[in-house]
């Protein structure tokens, strides 16, 4: 079994299936890490939390009316910048044909794979406490936050499961990579997670820098953005006995398609 690993789509979705044929090849399933922005419509892409000059539709509406399709079916999570209020209205399942809402936060048998997820990001002020303060339509970016019931829930899903993939926007803390050469990334709470669940592999995305890092048992990988090309993409392999580790791409001559990591 293959499986392809996408980092932050961004609503470029055909520029992501594009990478995927060139370098992941025929795959069994696409995981998204998050900030995919599946926007069906205009009035959806509306409802990403964000500056308004960095919100568009996108090309997701030629996948979601059945125009396109990707290599192989979608399960996505949701980072923190997403048509929220729609995702949530909606709930976990199939989004559009192919692509499937995995939810805020739980574990999924997906193709072979036990996989726990948590979306959005951390906030202070909706992370932290036991009950978090009620979002605002009015402030959007709020969507984007997760909260403590969110992670008991998930842990609650995962008692007494080995988990083969967890699936997460933000980074963990504790890994060597410097943003810019000097600033430490990710996050205590993501940390703890990838310690309690201990999963063979951690896929994130989020900062837009491509990482690769061994935490305890867990083989950490940090993807960029699609519009940076290759960096975007991992390809996971599960074995006969159970094992899932990444593989090879199958094509790295062209590294980048632009750009510079910047986070988001």
């Amino acid at each position: 079994m293959r499986f392809a690993v996408i980092g932050d789509i961004h609503g470029n979705f055909a520029e992501a299936d594009a990478i995927i044929r060139r370098h992941a090849g025929p795959v069994d399933a696409i995981f998204s890490v998050g900030d995919a922005e599946p926007n069906r419509t205009e009035a959806e892409s509306l409802g990403v939390g964000g500056p308004a000059k960095h919100r568009k539709v996108g090309d997701f509406p030629e996948f979601a009316g059945g125009l396109r399709t990707m290599s192989a079916p979608v399960y996505f999570i949701g980072g923190n910048h997403e048509p929220w209020p729609s995702l949530d209205a909606h709930g976990p399942g199939e989004w559009a044909p192919g692509f499937h809402f995995l939810g805020r936060s739980g574990v999924r048998e997906i193709a072979g794979l036990r996989v726990a997820f948590l979306s959005g990001v951390y906030s202070r002020y909706f992370s932290e406490p036991d009950e978090p303060p009620a979002i605002t339509p009015e402030r959007l970016k709020e969507y984007g936050y997760f909260t403590r019931p969110h992670v008991k829930h998930l842990l609650s899903q995962a008692r007494g499961k080995k988990i083969d993939l967890f699936i997460t926007h933000d980074w963990p803390s504790g890994l060597s990579y410097r943003h810019h050469g000097k600033i430490p990334v990710g996050r205590d709470h993501i940390r703890a997670l990838t310690d309690a669940l201990a999963p063979q592999v951690h896929v994130c995305g989020h900062m837009h820098a491509p990482f690769r890092e061994r935490i305890g048992v867990t083989d950490v990988i940090c993807l960029s953005q699609v519009i940076y090309g290759v960096d975007a993409v991992a390809v996971l392999e599960l074995t006969p006995d159970g094992v899932l580790k990444e593989g090879p791409l199958t094509d790295r001559s062209s590294q980048h398609m632009g750009g510079v990591p910047t986070g988001g």
